[in-house]
Protein backbone atom coordinates (compact mmCIF):
# COMPACT_ATOMS: atom_id res chain seq x y z
CA UNK A 1 0.00 0.00 0.00
CA UNK A 2 2.62 2.88 1.02
CA UNK A 3 4.66 1.61 -2.55
CA UNK A 4 1.28 2.32 -4.54
CA UNK A 5 1.13 5.72 -2.43
CA UNK A 6 4.58 6.29 -3.20
CA UNK A 7 4.20 5.39 -6.78
CA UNK A 8 1.26 7.79 -7.55
CA UNK A 9 2.96 10.66 -5.49
CA UNK A 10 5.64 11.13 -7.54
CA UNK A 11 5.40 9.11 -10.68
CA UNK A 12 4.34 12.07 -12.82
CA UNK A 13 7.51 14.41 -11.77
CA UNK A 14 9.98 11.78 -12.31
CA UNK A 15 8.18 11.18 -15.89
CA UNK A 16 8.25 14.83 -16.37
CA UNK A 17 11.81 14.89 -15.18
CA UNK A 18 12.77 11.86 -17.42
CA UNK A 19 10.95 13.59 -20.48
CA UNK A 20 12.98 17.32 -20.63
CA UNK A 21 16.13 15.34 -20.43
CA UNK A 22 15.43 12.60 -23.22
CA UNK A 23 13.04 14.36 -25.53
CA UNK A 24 11.26 10.45 -25.55
CA UNK A 25 8.07 8.98 -23.81
CA UNK A 26 8.96 5.35 -24.38
CA UNK A 27 12.67 6.27 -22.82
CA UNK A 28 10.88 8.69 -20.31
CA UNK A 29 8.33 5.50 -19.45
CA UNK A 30 11.20 3.01 -19.54
CA UNK A 31 12.87 4.53 -16.94
CA UNK A 32 10.31 5.64 -14.31
CA UNK A 33 9.70 2.15 -14.67
CA UNK A 34 12.72 0.77 -13.59
CA UNK A 35 13.31 3.44 -11.05
CA UNK A 36 10.32 2.13 -9.32
CA UNK A 37 11.28 -1.57 -10.18
CA UNK A 38 14.54 -0.74 -8.45
CA UNK A 39 12.60 0.47 -5.49
CA UNK A 40 10.00 -2.37 -5.75
CA UNK A 41 13.06 -5.26 -5.24
CA UNK A 42 14.78 -3.24 -2.52
CA UNK A 43 11.28 -2.63 -0.75
CA UNK A 44 12.33 -4.47 2.51
CA UNK A 45 15.57 -3.13 2.92
CA UNK A 46 14.32 0.32 2.30
CA UNK A 47 13.71 3.10 4.63
CA UNK A 48 10.72 5.26 3.80
CA UNK A 49 11.24 8.63 4.42
CA UNK A 50 10.63 12.28 3.60
CA UNK A 51 14.12 12.20 1.83
CA UNK A 52 12.32 9.41 -0.44
CA UNK A 53 11.48 11.84 -3.05
CA UNK A 54 15.20 13.01 -3.36
CA UNK A 55 16.27 8.94 -3.39
CA UNK A 56 13.54 8.94 -6.60
CA UNK A 57 14.69 11.78 -8.38
CA UNK A 58 18.28 11.18 -8.11
CA UNK A 59 17.88 7.50 -9.21
CA UNK A 60 15.86 8.96 -12.33
CA UNK A 61 18.92 11.22 -12.86
CA UNK A 62 21.75 8.25 -12.55
CA UNK A 63 19.33 6.28 -15.51
CA UNK A 64 19.13 9.02 -17.38
CA UNK A 65 22.99 9.26 -17.57
CA UNK A 66 23.00 5.63 -18.43
CA UNK A 67 20.77 6.13 -21.04
CA UNK A 68 22.98 8.77 -22.97
CA UNK A 69 25.62 5.97 -22.06
CA UNK A 70 23.88 3.53 -23.72
CA UNK A 71 22.93 5.67 -26.48
CA UNK A 72 26.21 6.30 -26.65
CA UNK A 73 27.82 2.90 -26.49
CA UNK A 74 24.98 1.99 -29.59
CA UNK A 75 27.20 4.84 -31.52
CA UNK A 76 30.65 3.46 -30.45
CA UNK A 77 29.65 0.18 -31.09
CA UNK A 78 28.50 0.59 -34.83
CA UNK A 79 31.25 2.78 -35.28
CA UNK A 80 34.17 0.36 -33.79
CA UNK A 81 32.29 -1.99 -36.54
CA UNK A 82 32.83 0.82 -38.79
CA UNK A 83 29.37 -0.12 -40.44
CA UNK A 84 29.46 3.46 -41.94
CA UNK A 85 32.84 2.93 -43.85
CA UNK A 86 31.79 -0.43 -44.75
CA UNK A 87 28.79 0.89 -46.62
CA UNK A 88 30.31 3.40 -48.17
CA UNK A 89 33.00 1.32 -49.11
CA UNK A 90 36.09 2.87 -46.56
CA UNK A 91 38.72 0.71 -45.26
CA UNK A 92 39.72 0.77 -41.69
CA UNK A 93 42.68 3.66 -41.36
CA UNK A 94 42.09 5.39 -45.04
CA UNK A 95 41.64 8.89 -45.48
CA UNK A 96 38.16 8.27 -46.09
CA UNK A 97 37.44 6.34 -42.90
CA UNK A 98 39.05 8.93 -40.83
CA UNK A 99 37.12 11.76 -42.31
CA UNK A 100 33.60 9.00 -41.56
CA UNK A 101 34.96 8.93 -38.08
CA UNK A 102 35.32 12.44 -37.51
CA UNK A 103 31.88 13.61 -39.14
CA UNK A 104 30.65 10.09 -36.65
CA UNK A 105 32.16 12.27 -33.73
CA UNK A 106 31.29 15.77 -34.76
CA UNK A 107 27.59 14.27 -34.85
CA UNK A 108 27.33 12.75 -31.38
CA UNK A 109 29.41 16.24 -29.77
CA UNK A 110 26.58 17.95 -31.57
CA UNK A 111 23.97 16.09 -30.08
CA UNK A 112 25.61 16.24 -26.40
CA UNK A 113 26.60 20.50 -27.18
CA UNK A 114 22.40 20.38 -27.78
CA UNK A 115 21.56 19.01 -23.65
CA UNK A 116 23.37 21.64 -22.49
CA UNK A 117 21.35 24.96 -20.57
CA UNK A 118 20.68 27.57 -23.52
CA UNK A 119 23.64 30.52 -22.34
CA UNK A 120 25.73 27.56 -21.46
CA UNK A 121 25.66 25.87 -24.89
CA UNK A 122 25.80 29.90 -26.87
CA UNK A 123 29.04 30.59 -24.62
CA UNK A 124 30.51 26.94 -25.77
CA UNK A 125 29.48 27.75 -28.90
CA UNK A 126 31.28 31.22 -29.09
CA UNK A 127 34.17 29.73 -27.53
CA UNK A 128 35.01 26.92 -29.62
CA UNK A 129 33.18 27.73 -33.41
CA UNK A 130 33.70 31.28 -33.14
CA UNK A 131 37.04 31.29 -31.73
CA UNK A 132 36.02 33.57 -29.21
CA UNK A 133 37.79 34.61 -26.40
CA UNK A 134 36.54 34.99 -23.09
CA UNK A 135 36.90 38.95 -22.60
CA UNK A 136 34.99 39.01 -26.33
CA UNK A 137 31.81 36.68 -25.41
CA UNK A 138 31.81 38.87 -22.01
CA UNK A 139 31.25 41.61 -24.18
CA UNK A 140 29.03 40.30 -26.55
CA UNK A 141 26.64 38.83 -24.22
CA UNK A 142 26.55 41.81 -21.54
CA UNK A 143 27.76 38.92 -18.72
CA UNK A 144 31.40 38.94 -16.92
CA UNK A 145 34.24 37.27 -17.95
CA UNK A 146 33.99 35.52 -14.70
CA UNK A 147 30.37 34.09 -16.12
CA UNK A 148 32.05 32.99 -19.11
CA UNK A 149 34.77 30.72 -18.00
CA UNK A 150 31.90 29.41 -15.13
CA UNK A 151 29.98 28.76 -18.23
CA UNK A 152 32.93 26.99 -20.48
CA UNK A 153 33.78 25.16 -17.21
CA UNK A 154 30.57 23.82 -16.81
CA UNK A 155 30.23 23.02 -20.78
CA UNK A 156 33.59 21.02 -20.80
CA UNK A 157 32.47 19.29 -17.60
CA UNK A 158 29.52 18.05 -19.25
CA UNK A 159 30.71 17.48 -22.52
CA UNK A 160 33.64 15.38 -20.99
CA UNK A 161 31.47 13.21 -18.87
CA UNK A 162 28.85 12.04 -21.74
CA UNK A 163 31.61 11.67 -24.27
CA UNK A 164 33.93 9.73 -22.28
CA UNK A 165 32.23 6.30 -23.23
CA UNK A 166 32.87 7.56 -26.69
Amino acid sequence: MLFEKLYRAHWRRLYALCYAKTKSCEASEEIVHDVFMALWKRRKRFVFSKKTENYLIKSARTKIVDFYRKKSNTHTTRLTECNLCEENGFDAGTVEHNLAVDRFLKQDLQMVVDQLPCRCQEVFRLSREENLTTKEIALRLGISQKTVKNHLTKALSFINRHMKST
